[in-house]
């Protein structure tokens, strides 16, 4: 019973957490232009925080390793209480960015959360309990971008700031006062994954292939959301880009109140749609498309060696569909064309992320499972840091509809290599049965 009260403790944490940081998503871009910076700085904007999080992640893992995880995570919830609040009162782009490297830093709450997962379950428990971090994912994704849209267009960034840290506080009450130590001297180390380990994971034949295809994706996927705020005012919400020497500078620099009210309404809609299809489809189609019955090498329902031989052909569908969504997006006619774009994007992200997660956890090495899936997590994360910088860039220096013609093509080229990935499946499912 306590380990099922300190779960669902972690499951609130989780989500709470994930909220906070989903209502910023569709946000910054529209108060970095409010603020003068132009696209390629609201890219470093999103950047920074998983620069900042990729850095702090292992040095917080050993923290808990040595100190224990109920002070670590409680520190690190003081953080994002700290890094909102300033993001709150911010009224200038380096506050903003200070706003950003606190609570990226700070960004060792999931991590950290995951942490006491594994010390609370047993390994063949383990996949179902870092299920509830992945359903509080998808739950933050889904309610954070419309709640951003929503405290956005009524108060701005300090309606947004002072939300967010309100959930930060009711985490550190949550943590505080019904999370007990779970550290033991047996549990698993929680020490973060680094890009060591990914190099490492790329002499692996399946799961290589996996983390190119990652950090290809993510770079693509993250290109839209550093600059998806930007380009809707810039094409919907103002009378235009005007050309520069050397770049582009969005017309709506300065723009009024109620354009910055109707960009946030409008870019918290598209993503909140985002999230929900997401979450359906994730929760039900790729679940029937799989097929997938098992856990990790106990074999995969119409796979040859039970290693997975569904999940590669439904993850070059997802490049597909993300290919198309990022090459139609900046010829959208007006915004409500966007949803439908918008929406292939979101059932081609639900495609490609499970499946590419469930052939690295089927073709890793069991004693390196958790070696190799924080490998494959920073890859992600190496992407998150390129993307929304690469995107701003192009953004600036070529034009509004430059990241997203560059996303469609490093896609495109991301199917290619899925579809190589399908023959590669088979042929190591196949190695596997024989030598069984």
């Amino acid at each position: 019973m306590a380990r099922e009260a300190s779960l669902r403790v972690v499951f609130g944490i989780a989500v709470l957490d994930l909220i906070g940081f989903g209502i910023l998503i569709p946000q910054l871009g529209v108060y970095g232009v409010r603020f003068g910076a132009s696209p390629f700085t609201v890219g470093l904007l999103v950047a920074v925080y998983s620069l900042m999080q990729l850095v702090a992640a292992p040095i917080m893992g050993r923290l808990s390793d040595r100190f224990g995880r109920r002070p670590v995570l409680l520190i690190s919830q003081v953080g994002s209480l700290v890094g909102y609040v300033l993001f709150a009162f911010a009224h200038t782009l380096p506050l903003l960015f200070l706003s950003r490297v606190i609570d990226g830093i700070s960004g060792g709450n999931v991590s950290t959360a995951q942490a006491v997962v594994a010390d609370i379950t047993k390994p063949h428990e383990r996949a179902r309990g870092m299920g509830i971090i992945g359903a509080a994912f998808g739950l933050g994704f889904v309610l954070g971008p419309a709640l951003g849209g929503v405290l956005g267009a009524w108060g701005g960034n300090l309606a947004i700031g002072l939300f967010a840290a309100g959930l930060s506080a009711l985490n550190l009450i949550n943590t505080w006062f019904f999370l007990p130590e779970t550290r033991r001297a047996d549990s698993p180390s929680a020490t973060a994954r680094d890009m060591r380990g990914a190099a490492a994971a790329l002499t692996l034949p399946v799961v290589g292939r996996c983390v190119v295809l990652v950090l290809l994706y993510t770079v693509a996927f993250a290109q839209m959301e550093g600059t998806f705020s930007v380009y809707l005012l810039t094409r919907f919400l103002s009378s235009g880009p005007v050309p520069l020497e050397g770049g582009w500078l969005v017309h709506a620099v300065h723009p009024d109140a109620a354009v910055l009210r109707e960009a946030s309404l409008r870019s918290g809609a598209l993503f909140a749609v985002v999230g929900v299809l997401s979450a359906l489809v994730q929760g039900g189609l790729v679940r029937r498309l799989v097929a997938a019955h098992g856990a990790p090498g106990q074999g995969v329902e119409g796979a040859p060696g039970g290693r997975g031989g569904r999940e590669a052909p439904v993850a070059v569908v997802g490049f597909g569909l993300t290919a198309a969504g990022l090459a139609l997006l900046p010829v959208a006619p007006s915004y409500g064309w966007l949803f439908p774009v918008m929406g292939l994007l979101a059932v081609g992200s639900a495609l490609v992320t499970p499946c590419l997660s469930a052939l690295v956890s089927l073709h890793a090495p069991m004693e390196r499972q958790g070696a190799v899936l924080g490998a494959y997590q920073a890859s992600g994360s190496l992407g998150r840091i390129i993307g929304p910088a690469l995107g701003g860039l192009l953004f600036t220096r070529l034009g509004p509809t430059a990241p997203y013609g560059t996303g469609a093509v490093l896609v495109a080229l991301g199917g290619l290599l899925a579809l190589s990935l399908v023959t590669q499946v088979r042929m190591s499912g196949a190695g596997a049965e024989q030598s069984s």
